[in-house]
């Protein structure tokens, strides 16, 4: 564990020697300086965690560089204690008023010197604690809402659909024996049923992501048979929308990654082109060897997306989401998640897209040995 650094800045070396052999021998990391016009550079060079400040000294007094130093945005936070040998209330009134959170005066007691560093240290420590719970209590809040809010809307509406077709068939209203049942109800409910199963499989990866509970197992992974995998799963829509599907991905390529996370950054990034692709139009996976990685992309001939559009949609904390060329939903949670978990990965997601023209997505993966 680091050990705390407490700096002294002294006009007289004999207290700047005296001091630092009372905070060694409490164990803490100590430094002196004796110029005072030398405090605000050295402490930008090295930040202590605890400054003890003389307040009478030449060139600058020690008020005048608490001033200094509660300006510097940041040096502004680190606590002040003063060492003076006046021991009038005024002073005593003005330290307090500039920032300072306590003094000693001067000839100083070796135990109430420790006993009062050993009291500022600890409510250092405990003041960056309650600094790491609070931001991490907003992140947890931030992704509870973010939750309640998918689940609440996105997630809602193709179960409600389902549930309003099931219902349509139990009342009569949609007749089983009707001869375009299968192609018509059935396609329906199949294609929303996988619109729902893959929206709950983001949320729950996104959130087990954010809460830092996955854990990244890497494997030798045959790239193409993971591009076939999801070619099977997706060609009930690529068949419905008469999408020609290209893969150019060689028989070679093997990666080294998370099987978990590759399936699903494949799938999110294979789901989106065949949203936003209209009928009749392409779509191509590829990978190139590239020094030690494997270069991959997803490239499609759907409606690609304006300079603002893709700038929210890479943008992590943004709720961005617009729906594809047949109506299909989207979150935008599907995109982050990719962006996630391609880092996670050692690569980074790139995009490139033109209105009108379509969208190309690409990332680097580890070749495998």
């Amino acid at each position: 564990m680091k050990k705390p650094l407490i700096a002294a800045v002294d006009d007289e070396i004999m207290n700047i020697e005296l001091i630092g052999f009372i905070i060694r021998s409490i164990d803490y990391d100590y430094f002196g300086i004796q110029n005072s016009r030398l405090v605000i550079s050295e402490f930008l060079k090295k930040t202590p965690d605890l400054i003890l400040l003389d307040v009478q000294m030449p060139n600058f007094t020690g008020f005048e560089i608490c001033e200094q130093l509660k300006s510097n945005e940041q040096l502004k936070d680190i606590p002040i204690i003063f060492l003076t040998g006046m021991n009038s209330t005024e002073n005593k009134v003005t330290g307090f008023e500039l920032g300072g959170v306590d003094y000693v005066t001067k000839p100083f007691n070796k135990q109430e010197l420790t006993a009062r560093i050993r009291t500022h240290i600890n409510l250092v420590k405990a003041k960056k604690k309650i600094q790491q719970q609070t931001t991490q209590l907003e992140h947890d809040i931030a992704i509870q809402n973010r939750l309640f809010s998918i689940i609440g809307h996105d997630l809602r509406s193709p179960l409600s659909a389902i549930k309003m077709q099931l219902d349509f068939i139990l009342r009569g209203i949609i007749d089983p024996s009707d001869k375009k049942f299968v192609d018509s109800t059935v396609h329906s409910l199949a294609n929303t049923t996988d619109e729902a199963f893959n929206l709950l499989d983001n949320l729950l990866n996104w959130a087990k992501s954010e809460s830092g509970v996955l854990s990244i197992i890497d494997e030798k992974i045959n790239l193409k048979e993971i591009v076939e995998q999801n070619e099977r799963l997706l060609k009930m829509a690529l068949d419905d929308k008469q999408i020609t599907f290209n893969i150019e991905v060689p028989e070679d390529a093997f990666i080294m990654a998370d099987l978990n996370m590759l399936k699903t950054i494949l799938r999110n990034l294979l789901s989106n082109a065949l949203k936003f692709t209209p009928k009749k139009g392409t779509i191509t996976i590829a990978a190139t060897p590239n020094k030690s990685k494997w270069s991959i992309s997803v490239t499609d001939s759907g409606t690609g997306m304006s300079p603002e559009e893709l700038e929210k949609v890479m943008d992590k904390n943004a709720h961005f989401s617009k729906v594809g060329t047949e109506q299909e939903a989207g979150t935008g949670l599907g995109l982050v998640l990719c962006q996630d978990f391609i880092k996670k990965n050692g690569g980074e997601l790139m995009v490139e897209s033109t209105l009108g023209e379509g969208s190309r997505f690409a990332f680097d993966m580890p070749m495998a040995n």
